[in-house]
């Protein structure tokens, strides 16, 4: 009779657990669809202090950056580059991300001849009109 209540009782505490299996499931599905519809951003990987504007109008699909720094050295992704290479690096965004627009952030300091050279560099390449990123009065 003793052996009848054990086997009982390990019945019992099987019935009352819960299958994680299906919610584990359609966490990872989940998971794997925001990685994959998510897109990324590429810092200019340099700390600016970015002029203020009047009048603004924004840019909205921003995501290929380049920033001017106050010595007038440009960067992308991090990395100082030199001007020949930022049309070169530009195309390559453009084709990984065909919606961004090309941003230009640019430091309050920094020469407006550099910014000006870079923004026809980038606009001779690709036909539009880089943005330029500004601070909000």
């Amino acid at each position: 009779m003793s052996d009848r209540g054990v086997s009982r009782t390990a019945n019992d505490s099987e019935e009352n657990q819960i299958d994680l299996t299906p919610m584990l499931d359609v966490v990872f599905i989940m998971l794997i669809f925001f990685i994959v519809t998510s897109s990324f951003v590429k810092e200019p990987g340099v700390e600016l202090l970015k002029p203020q504007a009047v009048t603004t109008e924004q840019c909205t699909r921003g995501t290929i950056i380049f920033a001017v720094d106050d010595r007038g050295d440009i960067h992308y992704n991090k990395n100082k580059i030199p001007l020949e290479r930022a049309a070169f690096l530009a195309e390559a965004a453009k084709k990984e991300a065909p919606q961004a627009e090309l941003v230009i952030q640019v430091d309050q300091k920094s020469d407006s001849s550099r910014v000006l050279e870079l923004s026809r560099e980038l606009m001779e390449t690709m036909g539009t009109l880089p943005c330029i990123s500004t601070d909000e009065e």
